[in-house]
């Protein structure tokens, strides 16, 4: 199925990823979700032996990931970049240390249901931006932000997807409540 839709775009600052316990804040939505791309990186070693290509390995790398919104509120944008908001400012510094978050949002398939992502580690880059002046024709300015993903420590995963329309898929009522794999107790 041909994915037609962006939608429900949602995030969440992982606080605790270690071999016994992961634990993420509470979901929280950006608004406006226009665009993302996801690229994973794959680094390849081939083996050749008796003339020919014996054997070919695999590892996965970096994800790279770009999220295009409507719009990023500043606290929003303060929140993923590890930014302060001053007296309604917002203040970017140098020193400035993005948290690891989690992204999820749903997309709409041909078919009229849903597939569901969750991309679970991942580190935000200072954001380009792009100004201009308004001419004859307006030509709206979107933000864009750029992730680098990785696999988690806890369970080595990176992403979860779902779609609305297998039979066993049962959770896209609550796929938002909560980052999948979260160990904290429910009501913590």
């Amino acid at each position: 199925m041909a994915q037609v839709g962006l939608n429900d775009l949602h995030f969440a600052i992982l606080t605790e990823d270690s071999k016994e316990t992961l634990t993420y804040e509470a979901t929280r939505e950006m608004i406006g979700a226009i665009n993302a791309t996801i690229n994973p990186t794959v680094n390849t070693q081939e083996v050749y032996a008796d003339d020919q290509l014996w054997e070919s390995i695999s590892a996965l790398g970096k994800i790279d990931v770009e999220v295009e919104t409507a719009d990023l509120p500043l606290p929003v944008r303060a929140k993923i970049l590890g930014n302060k908001i001053e007296e309604g400012v917002l203040v970017e510094n140098k020193t400035d240390i993005p948290p690891h978050v989690a992204l999820g949002f749903k997309s709409l398939k041909s078919n009229g249901k849903y597939r569901y992502v969750w991309l679970l580690k991942g580190v935000a880059q200072p954001m380009a931006e792009d100004y201009s002046t308004k001419k004859d024709n307006v030509e709206p300015k979107t933000p864009k932000v750029t992730f680098t993903f990785m696999a988690r420590i806890h369970d080595g995963e990176w992403k979860r997807t779902a779609d609305e329309d297998s039979e066993d898929f049962l959770g896209a009522e609550t796929w938002f409540d909560k980052v999948p794999g979260d160990t904290a107790e429910v009501g913590m």
